[in-house]
């Protein structure tokens, strides 16, 4: 494997972990058998009649053609009337211009197939193109899509040789015909798109993920196979032969590809990719609740109620959760309602907010699953061997049926995380006007009086409080000592505007996530984080502020840190080791543009922009200190991220804090924790390409020579000097040595991605 394929084979062994469905035992509300074809249509006259006749030439003869005519001004909604009198398979939609992505989602909720695919219209299907692709994925009833290789053709429909377009997969060299990677596992991580258009998915694909995403026009098919690729099954197929044909000419949108930024812009999809691969991995919170449930049902219940727990998943009661101020966004929240399958379905909690998902689970319904439910549901699953559920009337609302606990979790699991990262996303693209020039985030846990005298002094800074709030992230709800410090100092410090103190909870564990709730409800233009242990100088915001007034193009930013040395001055606090407590001082006097990542400002007294953050995903949930580990580099990953979407990353040295570190902290222990963690973070982001990396097989070698040399210099030195800085850091080599050597031989194993689910769940 590359190091791309590596990095993914990584994230798709922890989601196999949490999630080792396989999805043969989910049925959909569909008709066994019936290919769904889609066939977006926008001006396309010249090259329609070729696509349709391709398609009604098709040997598999079990298809519905859902043509979309996406407000056409030629003849192309003429043409796509005639041929749907000619055959009944076809129904055409015509609608104002909404561009090719909603046209496709348009059409995919009308579909009624087992198995989908879409195809445009200046490309053309061999006629068995339908045949072999259905054939291949009846043989292999794991996979849950398949892309096969096409042929290259000309504005004439003849083969196109000696083309610039796909050059490094023509096979033989020159020729029309292409032959893909057949390993999809560096997808998601090297920006190419190399599924093509012949592939055909299946129905359990397309109503657990829903809609093409609106916001990424001409990219839209990439965004939803790296989709797929993260949570389901994507192999090529069994063959090699090209049974689908691929038109390059001047008015296609692959021709466009300078003009429309196809190519350019994807690195910034590669970006929030990045993030839902880690939103994959974080934990959902569940709201439960139940009717009336029968001996058996209820140990159903109980089972998938352990599956949450056993996945590290939050299960809040829900008189609590309406209780406290809740982050809208990075917070994937579903209420789930068990219903024993007879009597009259409830609907849902009125006073729910939109962004949660609403699940309805029957369990073991003793009467046909209706066709109508009450409104508010968003998905319905059963736990029934039924083969044909009902279809509902809400598209991609169910019902859902599979007589496995564990599908039944994991496609609910799907749906909720899938719903929520559209919000972010539409977020990122259409980002709020801010309401004031600031926010402060300050993310607290169990912290005390140094949490009032870091409030007091942002309440007392000499910028006015019109221009800025604070927003105290509380990351353990259980501590209601917080709420009644928040009134305190509202009431003597905020009287004349209560607003600009807000607390939101944040039930997450981590830095990462209070980060990101205190993103998701921030007004501010420019959002500042500070730690609850840290104070700020008078002066702090008016200088941040000062400084994006006169350097709008910076995106992320970072303070000086003063550690407050203790009197008596610490032992283990020797000169130059101030920055094992955040200590940050670069040998900057003036705002100064970073280009090493090593230099990247990290800490108690970091900045950005806040459409950044929220178009990055916010914060890696897993980089960040949670709790009482030692684990950080959130700070560093994201100023990387931004740096991959072009902002500008600096230091300001003007803005200023002062770190009140407890002096319980200043031990030989938070010594060693905190380098070994530093070394295993930096390499850490090495390996998921969030910072520069040279990742030649010498380069790897050479890397693991240096770290065992490292090893044993450290060794000699805990010998002759024993309590030494130096010795402390031997623990980190060994498992730096041991990580590189173990990344270094996974490359030559089997990818996850092209092993069979069924031996997957045998593993576990």
């Amino acid at each position: 494997m590359s190091w791309q394929a590596l990095a993914f084979d990584r994230y798709k062994r922890l989601r196999n972990t949490a999630h080792p469905a396989d999805f043969r035992h989910l049925r959909c509300p569909t008709n066994p058998g019936l290919v769904s074809i889609v066939l977006p249509v926008y001006n396309g006259e010249h090259y329609l009649h070729e696509a349709l006749d391709s398609i009604l030439a098709q040997t598999y003869t079990n298809f519905e053609l859902i043509a979309v005519d996406d407000g056409s001004s030629d003849q192309s909604g003429y043409i796509l009337d005639q041929y749907e009198e000619r055959d009944r398979r076809i129904r055409v939609i015509h609608q104002a211009n909404q561009k090719l992505p909603r046209s496709l989602s348009n059409g995919f909720r009308l579909a009624r197939g087992e198995f989908l695919t879409w195809t445009s219209d200046d490309n053309r299907l061999k006629p068995e193109f339908l045949e072999r692709m259905v054939d291949c994925l009846v043989r292999h009833p794991t996979w849950d899509m398949v892309y096969a290789n096409p042929d290259i053709i000309d504005d004439k429909g003849q083969p196109l040789l000696n083309s610039e377009w796909y050059q490094a997969y023509q096979m033989p060299p020159g020729s029309q015909h292409i032959w893909l990677p057949e390993d999809p596992s560096a997808l998601n991580i090297d920006p190419n798109n190399y599924i093509g258009g012949a592939f055909l998915y299946r129905d359990r694909v397309g109503w657990l993920l829903g809609d093409y995403s609106p916001n990424r026009f001409t990219m839209e098919d990439y965004d939803y196979w790296m989709q797929v690729n993260s949570l389901f099954h994507i192999r090529h197929a069994d063959f090699r032969e090209q049974y689908y044909e691929y038109r390059f000419h001047a008015s296609s949108l692959t021709s466009q590809d300078s003009d429309l930024n196809i190519t350019s812009s994807r690195p910034k999809m590669m970006v929030f990719d990045t993030f839902r691969r880690d939103f994959y991995l974080a934990p959902l919170v569940w709201l439960l609740e139940e009717s009336k449930l029968a001996e058996g049902d209820s140990a159903g219940w109980k089972k998938f109620q352990e599956l949450i727990r056993s996945n590290g998943h939050l299960i809040l009661d829900r008189a609590d959760f309406s209780r406290q101020s809740l982050p809208h966004l990075w917070m994937p929240t579903v209420y789930a309602h068990a219903w024993q399958g007879s009597g009259s379905i409830p609907a849902p909690p009125a006073d729910l907010p939109d962004w949660v998902l609403r699940a309805l689970i029957a369990f073991q319904p003793r009467q046909p699953l209706p066709d109508q439910v009450p409104g508010g549901w968003d998905i319905c699953l059963a736990m029934t061997d039924t083969a044909n559920p009902p279809r509902l009337a809400v598209p991609f609302q169910g019902w859902f049926a599979s007589d496995a606990l564990q599908v039944l979790f994991t496609s609910v699991d799907i749906r909720c995380r899938t719903d929520h990262l559209r919000r972010i996303e539409q977020e990122a693209a259409f980002p709020p006007q801010p309401e004031i020039p600031l926010s402060v985030v300050v993310c607290t846990y169990h912290r005390g009086q140094l949490l009032l005298d870091n409030l007091r002094a942002l309440a007392r800074q000499t910028l006015n409080k019109q221009a800025y709030e604070v927003l105290v992230v509380n990351n353990d709800p259980l501590d209601l000592q917080v709420e009644q410090w928040i009134e305190m100092i509202r009431a003597e410090e905020f009287a004349d505007c209560p607003d600009r103190l807000r607390l939101l909870v944040c039930p997450l564990p981590g830095l990462s996530n209070a980060r990101n709730a205190g993103i998701a409800e921030a007004h501010g233009k420019v959002i500042c984080f500070i730690d609850d242990d840290a104070i700020a100088h008078p002066n702090w915001l008016e200088e941040i502020e000062s400084f994006y007034h006169e350097y709008p193009q910076a995106g992320i930013g970072g303070g000086l840190i003063r550690l407050e040395i203790p009197d008596p001055r610490p032992a283990v606090l020797h000169p130059g080791m101030e920055t094992l407590w955040s200590h940050f001082s670069p040998p900057y006097k003036q705002y100064t543009p970073i280009n090493k990542w090593w230099e990247y400002p990290w800490g108690a007294n970091w900045f950005g922009l806040r459409r950044a953050l929220v178009e990055m995903g916010g914060f890696r949930s897993r980089y960040g200190r949670v709790k009482k580990n030692f684990t950080g580099g959130e700070e560093m990953v994201a100023a990387g991220l931004a740096r991959q979407l072009g902002y500008e990353v600096g230091v300001l040295p003007t803005a200023v804090v002062d770190h009140r570190v407890e002096p319980s902290r200043f031990t030989k222990e938070h010594i060693r924790r905190t380098v070994v963690s530093g070394i295993f973070t930096a390499y850490q982001a090495q390996k998921d390409f969030y910072i520069p990396y040279d990742l030649t097989p010498i380069s790897s070698i050479r890397s693991i020579i240096i770290q065992t040399l490292r090893l044993i210099a450290a060794l000699v030195s805990l010998r002759l000097h024993k309590v030494k800085l130096t010795t402390l850091h031997w623990r980190g080599y060994v498992r730096l040595l041991f990580e590189q050597i173990g990344d270094f031989f996974a490359r030559f194993r089997k990818p996850i991605s092209s092993r069979e689910p069924a031996d997957l769940l045998r593993d576990e």
